[in-house]
């Protein structure tokens, strides 16, 4: 902030200076030649701040983006699980069968990616004679073991 300081009290006094040149000078050729310096003059007045630009430095201290990542991951994880189950669902209706319940839990490993821990199904008692046909159907969808339960109302 200083430094802002510094350069606009320097313009101040650069346009000051010119100001009062340009008054003193008399008409003619020597005018022309010494707008021309004058304007020079304010140029570098201007572009003096430029010389020190490789003392900038673009180091801005910033919030932890874990609270985000976090938040992020968390919600990636859940669509996951949803879409996952939504094509379990989507699976078992093409062979006929509805699924009382459908359990899917993920976890996300150290470089992002996210994967299916276990996936569960749960059936009516009407479906219990199919159990392995819903296991083979479940695992050829989503390439994990599933474990199919039966519902007993």
């Amino acid at each position: 902030m200083e430094a802002l300081n510094e350069w606009t009290l320097a313009l101040c006094a650069c346009a000051a200076a010119v100001s009062l040149a340009e008054m003193l000078l008399p008409e003619g050729a020597v005018k022309k030649t010494a707008y021309f310096v004058l304007s020079l003059i304010t140029a570098s007045c201007l572009a003096a701040p430029l010389k020190n630009i490789s003392d900038f430095s673009f180091n801005i201290e910033t919030r932890s983006e874990q609270p985000y990542t976090d938040w992020f991951s968390h919600t990636t994880e859940e669509e996951f699980s949803a879409n996952v189950s939504k094509i379990l669902e989507d699976t078992l209706s093409s062979i006929g069968v509805r699924a009382e319940k459908i359990y899917v839990e993920t976890d996300i490993s150290d470089d992002g990616s996210v994967y299916i821990n276990k996936a569960r199904i749960t059936v009516d008692e009407r479906y219990a004679d199919r159990i392995s046909e819903i296991e083979r159907a479940a695992q050829t969808a989503i390439g994990v073991e599933t474990d199919v339960e039966v519902f007993r109302s």
